[in-house]
């Protein structure tokens, strides 16, 4: 392979990966729109340096892709340059989550990965928000003696 086709090559394969511009960035007015609405935002931390961040990067931008009318709103905010807002919800680490209903604060989560992880976590947000209690995960069935 010549030095041309390999970065020819590299570039398509870097052209293929999913880009961030699928999640928002995190705007004020776009919040206050939310919140006016009462919807649950699922606010996203991101570095640039952080790898942990484009694995969750992939995962969002499905359930993003997936929509619908119960999946939250995800926004994406620069862990870098959001000082205030890291100080105001206690986020010390980028890839972290913090889950939102009408501008309220309903918890956080560092390092979540994978997308059961993701979505557990946003549900039992959801489900604490309104009041009821966490959901239990399925006991295994096992055969009477």
């Amino acid at each position: 392979m010549t030095v041309m086709t390999r970065l020819l090559a590299g570039f398509l394969l870097g052209a293929a990966l999913p880009a961030s511009a699928l999640i928002p960035a995190l705007r004020p007015e776009r919040m206050d729109e939310l919140k006016a609405k009462g919807r649950v935002v699922l606010v996203y931390f991101t570095s640039q340096t952080c790898s942990l961040c484009r694995q969750q990067e992939e995962v969002l931008d499905r359930l993003q892709r997936e929509g619908g009318k119960t999946a939250p709103a995800i926004l994406q905010a620069d862990f870098d340059s959001e000082g205030e807002l890291r100080r105001s919800w206690g986020v010390s680490a980028p890839g972290t989550l913090v889950l939102l209903r009408a501008g309220a604060f309903i918890d956080k989560s560092t390092g979540l990965v994978s997308e059961d992880d993701i979505r557990q976590f946003v549900r039992d947000g959801v489900s604490r928000s309104r009041g009821r209690p966490r959901a239990r995960s399925p006991r295994p069935v096992r055969p009477k003696r």
